[in-house]
């Protein structure tokens, strides 16, 4: 409240106007009184005026509450001995308008001033006791009510709570529809008014109903289960219950589930659980579905055409495969890889849809292809061919087979389930090395295909080796090299296809190379080899074996030229023979021994030409040769001597190091020794000198006493000479001009003297 600070005439003599009014301190007493207006009042000097208020105007329809409440006794407020108001500190008092009334010292106003709450018909309050109290206005009115019960007043009407009572909120009405129901967990029994906990309650519209303190909606309000003939609801029962089917009355123990088919209308009761809505699934021909049973544990395939719906104590099973057979049949992502050319793999197609697990995977088998899969359940494995068009069981899962691609082959290249049957290729570059130690780079193209007899037993032999190109290819390779080792380099490169040949489909009986080769391990049979190219891996020995085929080449050419030329000059020969033999056939009988001698003439220069011919070319090919072979010497004699060459060099730096690195060693141990044997030189002249010189203190006290000398005589040099020894002045002046410089005693048997001189 404000305080008034008027000057000291207003403090004598106050007007109050109406609905005024104003607190007066008495000095006296110590006490605080109220004056209502409209009057005047006038102050003597122990009354003091503390404040001035207009007075709590409640209209009609409000209310307000006063806190501290003034004390009446009938109908009149209670004063003290001091004929102060009295005052019940804690209480609240609801006044209710219209009502017009000051505020007693001690009393405060809670709040502002409220309406009246008019409630409608789907409106009430959530009311809350603050002390225990009786309520009178209940519909079972008298009701003992207890300090923190709440309750709903529901309308239509007006309220005005009472001094015991809060107001907490405003509720609404839940309204449900014909077609809706709701479920209220922890309901409120209407005959006691206790909430049961734990309990549920079903309200099946329509219906209108508030939710009472304590009570929640289990989720929101749902629509009823209206199922037609594919459509059904899967139950649990809470508790024991008692439910019609089929016109019968069935009892269900608590747990128990089960499963309520239409065409039916479905309102749940508050002891049914429903657990999920189910439907009809329609399977057409070639479509499955994997279900589990929950009582066994056992998973069954169920196949089309039909229409299925699970049972209580069954469900979809999603099947899961390795991850490898996933990811080729496209139920997971797959792994980023580059195929090679030569393995191309075919992609098997799966029929579940995408993302649906339960579904029945069906293998399309493409033709030529064969495929392996496994039974866990049985422990057995059957191998399909295509075409066909396979349904996995729930246990069983396809084999992955991992094989090598690319050229050279590499381990680990390919995954896939169809197994080709052949005839395909499979092309592998690897080196060998021959007997001389030459290396070659060989590429060769195996064609290859798998011998099936029909038998599902023996068949399974195909899928053995889980990767049989990298094997093959192992194979072969190992078998050439040990070929390749047992030759030397021109034999295996001119014979390099009977050879390679023998090494892979080997010898018969009668010594001849066979036409094929089959691998007993996984009955795949290699039926033909492609060598596609052999190469020297040294770039200076494919030069010389290309300069080398170059004139083996050339020189064919020149023999094929000169064989021409030979049977040119021949049919010419033979073309004159005719021409003489016509001229002179009508001199036959007369000439019989002319035409003799002439054909045996022309035989021998026929045979002399061709002799001639023939050792020409004999003597060209083999010059060739001789010059290839010579030329091949050249180049490996100078490869010999170039690196002998870099060998004695590296050989003379070797050594002309170490010889530096000796002659430096033995300066060193030469200067080492010369300063040795100075400092030794040195070490014994100054010993001598100090033995001169009676050693000890006797030397210390001649140093002092000649230093002394010295520097009262000026002398800026001194020269200790110990007693009765020579002094050879012109030696020891110059030990006296430079450092490093010692004086040379004279050997002169010369008087000793007993002092030193400086």
């Amino acid at each position: 409240m404000p305080s008034a600070l008027p000057s000291t005439e207003a403090i004598q003599r106050i007007s109050l106007k109406n609905r005024e009014y104003a607190y007066i301190e008495d000095a006296n007493r110590g006490v605080v009184l109220m004056e209502v207006g409209p009057r005047v009042l006038t102050l003597e000097a122990h009354l003091t005026l503390v404040a001035k208020e207009r007075m709590v105007e409640v209209g009609a329809g409000n209310w307000c509450v006063v806190r501290n409440p003034v004390v009446r006794e009938n109908g009149q407020v209670a004063l003290d001995d001091f004929g102060q108001a009295r005052v019940a500190v804690g209480d609240r008092e609801v006044r209710v308008g219209p009502k017009v009334f000051p505020l007693y010292p001690g009393e405060e106003l809670e709040g502002d001033i409220i309406p009246e709450y008019v409630l409608g018909v789907s409106e009430a309050l959530r009311l809350r006791a603050l002390t225990a109290f009786t309520d009178d206005r209940a519909k079972d009115a008298p009701r003992r009510r207890e300090a923190g019960d709440e309750w709903l007043m529901r309308g239509p009407g007006r309220y005005v709570p009472g001094e015991a009572v809060s107001v907490e909120s405003l509720e609404k009405a839940r309204v449900l529809k014909e077609t809706e129901y709701c479920v209220i967990l922890n309901p409120v029994d209407r005959a006691t008014g206790r909430i049961q906990e734990g309990r549920r309650k079903v309200v099946s519209g329509p219906d209108v109903f508030f939710l009472e303190p304590g009570e929640a909606l289990e989720g929101d309000v749902r629509r009823k289960h209206v199922l037609s003939e594919l459509q059904g609801l899967k139950l649990q029962a809470l508790d024991d219950l008692t439910e019609e089917e089929g016109g019968e009355p069935r009892l269900r123990k608590a747990g128990d589930t089960w499963i309520v088919r239409g065409p039916r209308t479905y309102v749940p009761s508050e002891k049914v659980l429903i657990h999920k809505e189910i439907a009809a699934l329609s399977l057409g021909q070639g479509e499955g579905l994997y279900v589990r049973d929950l009582r066994s544990g056992k998973v069954t395939l169920v196949q089309g055409p039909c229409q299925f719906m699970p049972e209580a104590h069954q469900e979809l099973h999603e099947k899961r495969l390795s991850p490898e057979a996933e990811a080729l049949l496209g139920l997971s992502p797959p792994p980023a890889s580059t195929e090679p050319k030569e393995a191309r793999a075919p992609r098997p197609t799966s029929a579940p849809e995408k993302g649906d697990r339960t579904r029945a995977i069906v293998l399309r088998i493409e033709d030529n292809t064969a495929v392996l899969i496994n039974d866990f359940e049985s422990n057995q494995a059957r191998v399909e061919f295509g075409p066909a068009k396979v349904m996995l069981r729930p246990y069983e899962d396809v084999t992955v087979l991992d094989l090598s691609g690319s050229t050279p082959k590499r381990p680990r290249q390919l995954k896939v389930l169809m197994l080709r049957l052949g005839p395909d290729f499979a092309t592998d570059l690897f080196e060998v090395a021959t007997r001389d130690h030459a290396r070659l780079r060989i590429k060769l193209s195996y064609k290859w295909q798998f011998d099936v007899v029909g038998d599902p037993e023996k068949d399974k032999a195909i899928f053995r080796v889980n990767d049989f190109i990298g094997y093959v290819c192992e194979n072969l390779a190992s078998r050439i090299r040990q070929v390749a080792a047992e030759n030397e380099f021109e034999t295996f490169h001119k014979n390099a296809s009977v050879l390679i040949r023998r090494a892979i489909f080997g010898m018969d009986d009668a010594g001849r190379a066979r036409k094929d080769r089959l691998f007993s391990e996984n009955q795949l049979r290699i039926i033909d080899i492609d060598i596609k190219d052999i190469a020297p891996v040294d770039e200076k020995t494919a030069l010389k074996l290309r300069e080398a085929i170059d004139t083996n080449i050339q020189i064919q050419l020149d023999a094929s030229r000169q064989e021409a030329q030979a049977a040119a000059e021949l049919k010419r020969i033979r073309s004159e023979e005719e021409k003489q033999l016509a001229d002179i056939s009508s001199h036959r009988k007369s000439e019989a021994e002319r035409q003799s001698l002439i054909e045996l003439q022309n035989r021998n220069h026929q045979l002399e030409t061709l002799s001639r011919a023939k050792v020409e070319a004999e003597a060209q090919l083999e010059k060739a040769r001789v010059e290839s072979e010579e030329a091949l010497a050249r180049a490996e004699s100078d490869a010999r001597a170039s690196r002998i060459r870099s060998e004695a060099e590296l050989e003379r730096e070797r050594l002309t190091i170490q010889m530096a690195l000796e002659r430096q060693q033995r300066l060193n141990d030469l200067e080492v020794e010369r300063q040795s044997r100075l400092a030794e030189v040195e070490a014994s002249q100054f010993r001598q000198r100090v033995e001169s010189l009676g050693g000890g203190e006797n030397f210390v006290k001649v140093v002092a006493a000649q230093a002394q000398a010295a520097v009262v005589g000026g002398l800026e040099k001194v020269v200790f000479l110990p007693t009765g020894s020579n002094l050879n002045l012109f030696d020891a002046m110059q030990g006296l001009l430079g450092p490093g410089s010692a004086p040379r005693l004279s050997t002169l048997n010369a008087p000793k003297p007993e002092d030193t001189s400086a």
